[in-house]
């Protein structure tokens, strides 16, 4: 197992749908461009480690392939309304792509729609920051209720208190994330 800090105060906010299965253990990637209220709208991928954040803000059902986009049973979740944080993630490589056909490479190892994956490429200008992240589940959720500065549209949020990650497992055993990482090292080299 990596060596993981013993608590972490940092949360990556993301799409319900793509939450879902990265602690399924059906896709280790996330995509990133650049949020509204980043700086100069630009996403920089600086933390080895963070909580996963489900967010439905922006999730559109069709930007999600297969059923990841099938919003769960109740209604609509309202960015204000707690939310489970269940999820670490250990960034083991981060690319920036800007080649579309690497992007393509890629699509069979993720759950967003190609359409949602080129939009996001050729906004601005053409690339998209790749991180590969082993995920590890928490035995059971930290409620979290958003402050206003978690709200928004933003990649990173502070948590107001770190969440220890003893006790958290790895969704993939090492012997299939060691194959996993190997198929997207060399995707990505």
């Amino acid at each position: 197992m990596n060596e993981l800090p013993s608590a972490c105060g940092i949360a990556f906010k993301e799409w319900d749908g793509v939450c879902r299965a990265l602690l399924e253990g059906r896709q280790s990637l996330l995509v990133r461009k650049g949020g509204i209220e980043e700086d100069g709208g630009v996403f920089r991928p600086e933390h080895p480690d963070f909580w996963l954040y489900p967010t439905h803000v922006h999730q559109a059902e069709q930007g999600l392939s297969e059923s990841w986009g099938t919003r769960r049973a109740g209604p609509v979740p309202r960015p204000e309304d707690p939310v489970p944080i269940t999820g670490l993630a250990h960034v083991e490589l981060v690319a920036r792509v800007t080649d579309l056909e690497r992007l393509a490479t890629l699509m069979p190892h993720h759950v967003w729609t190609e359409e949602t994956i080129l939009k996001r490429y050729h906004y601005r200008q053409p690339g998209l920051w790749v991180l590969v992240v082993r995920v590890y589940r928490r035995p059971t959720a930290t409620t979290l209720i958003p402050t206003p500065e978690q709200l928004g549209c933003k990649s990173w949020v502070s948590l107001p208190d770190p969440i220890e990650t003893s006790g958290v497992m790895p969704v993939l055993d090492d012997s299939d994330w060691k194959g996993r990482l190997d198929t997207l090292r060399t995707l990505l080299s």
